[in-house]
């Protein structure tokens, strides 16, 4: 009987967390230039009838199950398609004590991870305040949850798979990851559109005390894609996070980080890349939201532009009146390739207290043509001495993550990159 009514109490919160969803996204329009945050990303440009609320009725499809495969490099491998329950693979042993959630197929839950998924969801909740975040929130039928106990290490990076539905139908990928005291995990949630997809989608991170994880988000968006995307972490006490994002493709992506370091000695270190070619519209932003003291923070965004592509980032170190001995920076650099790309760039300050060391900075310039005559003057051809120098500038990044996040999200970018200077 309790776990009955636990079930029915966490049912009934997301059920009302929806509903006001739903409401605002309903009667609230677009975030238009007027708001700063988006000053440089007119949606009145863009087509977004596509992005509709998800219908109330269980929508499902049949998709083939994971099974454990000894070559698959992650400690746990889950897949989410659109409308399907959660396919999970585990393939390292410390896995099997961590809690996979899918609202679309709920399971009876004790009280403690029952309340772990509420603080989890209320949390977002609290922290959306426009219409893209109001519509990711309007169903949990394409979220997936995952609990983190304490004390737990894992050796591989958990892999968080999104499949977007053909078509413009309006996907919702939303990942919650609630990480325990001294846990170490890496998580890396990709998101996979086809041409035409409509995304609006969530990534919240909750960092227990003392605890260390990375993860890395990346996405493969096919042509005419609109993706959005609100990422939110809080970190608590001593605890330690290493995020990296990428984007590439599709016709629109506009994000943002929020990282709350709201424990002492919190130490976030945020790092990015944006590959914008053709006419894509790439816009980034971040912030360091220090609200208390001794905390550390970073953030490194590099973008790569070309044809008649853009990349806008957007980064703000935020310092609370409390949070003395804070120690941030934030820097992005930018490389454009051809006349027709552009590239903006517009780190900021708010500071509320003296006792703080906090920079930011931003280059943006063309390749250098010293190091293309020096490399050909090797033997390599003109777009190899191209490619080398690119592969160079973003490595810069890649060498703060962890070899497996490095090792995953590097070689899918490489091939995005020389793609589309293969195209250029």
């Amino acid at each position: 009987m309790a776990d009955k009514i636990l079930k029915q109490t966490l049912t009934q919160t997301l059920t009302e967390i929806t509903r006001v969803s739903r409401e605002k996204f309903t009667t609230g329009g677009w975030p238009t230039p007027v708001e700063e945050e988006w000053r440089r990303t007119n949606l009145a440009k863009y087509d977004l009838s596509g992005f509709t609320l998800r219908l109330n009725k269980t929508e499902t499809s049949s998709v083939m199950s994971l099974e454990a495969d000894e070559s698959d490099d992650f400690a746990i491998h889950v897949r989410k398609v659109s409308g399907a329950s959660v396919k999970i693979k585990i393939n390292e042993d410390a896995a099997e004590g961590i809690l996979i959630y899918d609202p679309l197929f709920p399971i009876a839950l004790d009280e403690e991870n029952s309340n772990l998924i509420l603080k989890a969801a209320e949390y977002t909740a609290e922290c959306k305040d426009n219409r893209t975040g109001y519509l990711a929130l309007s169903s949990f039928k394409d979220s997936v949850f995952i609990i983190i106990p304490d004390k737990l290490t894992l050796k591989k990076p958990i892999l968080v798979e999104f499949d977007a539905p053909e078509g413009k139908a309006t996907f919702l990928p939303n990942l919650f990851i609630i990480a325990g005291k001294e846990a170490e995990v890496q998580i890396i949630q990709k998101i996979k559109a086809p041409a035409g997809s409509n995304i609006s989608g969530l990534l919240n991170v909750l960092c227990g005390s003392n605890s260390s994880i990375q993860t890395a988000t990346v996405t493969d968006a096919g042509d005419d894609s609109i993706i959005f995307l609100n990422r939110f972490f809080d970190l608590s006490k001593e605890s330690f996070l290493s995020d990296f994002q990428s984007y590439t493709g599709g016709e629109l992506i506009k994000t943002r980080t929020d990282v709350a370091l709201a424990g002492q000695k919190a130490d976030a270190r945020l790092f990015g890349i944006v590959i914008s070619g053709e006419s894509s519209h790439i816009d980034m932003r971040t912030v360091q939201h220090h609200k208390e003291k001794d905390c550390f923070s970073q953030a490194v965004i590099k973008s790569i532009v070309s044809d008649k592509g853009r990349s806008i980032y957007q980064g703000l170190i935020e310092v609370e009146e409390d949070a003395v001995l804070t120690d941030a920076y934030l820097t992005n650099h930018n490389i454009v390739l051809n006349n027709g790309a552009r590239a903006d760039s517009i780190p900021s300050l708010k500071i509320r207290n003296n006792d703080v060391k906090c920079s930011h900075g931003s280059t943006t310039g063309k390749i250098n043509e010293e190091q293309i005559l020096y490399l050909t003057s090797r033997g390599l051809d003109r777009e190899e001495a191209r490619q080398m120098i690119l592969e160079g500038f973003l490595s810069q990044v890649y060498d703060q993550l962890s070899v497996d996040i490095k090792s995953y999200c590097s070689l899918f970018l490489m091939d995005k990159l020389k793609l589309r200077e293969a195209v250029h």
